[in-house]
């Protein structure tokens, strides 16, 4: 008999935590489980992330919310849990909240996968209303990172069951895409443009080792709220012909197939699937040891302390300069990468599902 999972997420944008769902929904058994996504917010966005879910033959129900709490939407996603009975609902981001009603009121089990730094990922009440569902065990927080793992104690100091599954990546698409060859030597960040990723301090680095070295070129892929601040920014430092915004791209996969290096200058993280795609790639990384970052970054790129704009700057020299370790640190990322994808971590959740859609 096969086990029924309803994944509830707010909607399909393009940062890390839709494109982990959409890798786990278009990578699932459907012989063993029997799958929708619920999409709190909005309307369809008819972008890649839900293309490869549908193809794949797992509906997408939307609620159709609007801006802000609504507790009408939270009624839609009751009713939408009703009709479909699932045996377990797994959640993301705010998707907990608006299934916390039809949980406390039925006998099935949320897991809910933690994206980003427990602190940073709700406010006061919204953690409340999560630590009333750990402790009763209604839910079961899913970590991201061994790191992740240790701060879901932390932060809600309670006694409660937790597991740990990683990010997938889509590893095929990422490795296979031919080497674009250029004169420059051209670093990528992908990332959502919002203050917890410090773009600023990522141009600070740059125009400090674009000093030193000059044929160097940074490309930034990524919408958001601080687009303006940051462009600003960079023309103030008259960067702009060595730094480019561009802006929300679908093929994520082109832009790394033409870079040297990838660089992640955020001031906090879960475990950054933007880095999983650039191993997935074979690119060396740089990037501030935060969060679960370290659990895979290792030896194949450079760790540097959040905020430290000289010691960011230095890695990035050391590697243009240094060719063979470049190399080395992009064949282990090639090598290292093996064991997130998508196939396996689905698998993973699928046991998940199996053992708590028995309780």
């Amino acid at each position: 008999m096969k086990t029924k999972v309803a994944i509830v997420l707010p909607y399909f944008g393009s940062g890390g935590a839709e494109n982990m769902v959409s890798r786990l929904a278009s990578n699932l058994n459907l012989n063993e489980v029997d799958a929708e996504v619920i999409a709190v917010y909005g309307n369809p966005q008819n972008n890649r992330l839900e293309r490869e879910v549908i193809e794949h033959g797992v509906p997408i129900r939307y609620m159709h919310k609007g801006l802000g709490f609504s507790f009408k939407a939270m009624l839609n996603v009751y009713k939408e849990l009703n009709r479909f009975s699932p045996d377990v609902v797994h959640t993301h981001l705010s998707g907990c909240i608006y299934s916390s009603l039809w949980i406390l009121t039925h006998t099935k089990k949320m897991l809910h996968t933690i994206h980003n730094m427990p602190l940073h990922e709700f406010g006061k009440a919204k953690r409340t209303v999560m630590s009333i569902l750990y402790v009763t065990g209604k839910a079961i927080p899913v970590a991201i990172s061994d790191e992740i793992l240790h701060l879901i104690g932390n932060t809600y100091k309670t006694k409660y069951d937790a597991e740990l599954i990683y990010n997938p990546v889509d590893i095929k698409r990422f490795s296979q895409v031919k080497k674009v060859p250029h004169e420059e030597f051209v670093i990528v960040n992908v990332g959502r443009l919002e203050p917890q990723k410090n773009h600023k301090m990522l141009v600070d680095a740059f125009e400090c080792a674009h000093r030193r070295i000059p044929n160097m070129r940074l490309k930034i892929l990524g919408d958001g709220p601080l687009r303006s601040d940051l462009q600003n920014y960079i023309n103030l430092k008259e960067l702009n012909q060595w730094i480019t915004l561009e802006g929300r791209v679908e093929n994520v996969e082109d832009y790394l197939a033409g870079a040297d290096l990838f660089a992640l200058s955020s001031d906090y993280e879960g475990l950054p699937l933007s880095i999983l795609e650039a191993m997935a790639a074979g690119l060396p990384i740089v990037t501030t040891n935060v969060g679960g970052v370290s659990d895979i970054v290792t030896d194949n790129g450079k760790l540097v302390e959040k905020g430290n704009v000289d010691a960011f700057a230095a890695a990035i020299q050391q590697l243009v300069v240094n060719r063979e370790l470049r190399d080395i640190y992009a064949e282990n990322s090639a090598k290292n990468v093996l064991k997130y994808d998508s196939t396996i971590i689905a698998s993973e959740y699928m046991e998940l599902y199996k053992k708590y859609g028995r309780n």
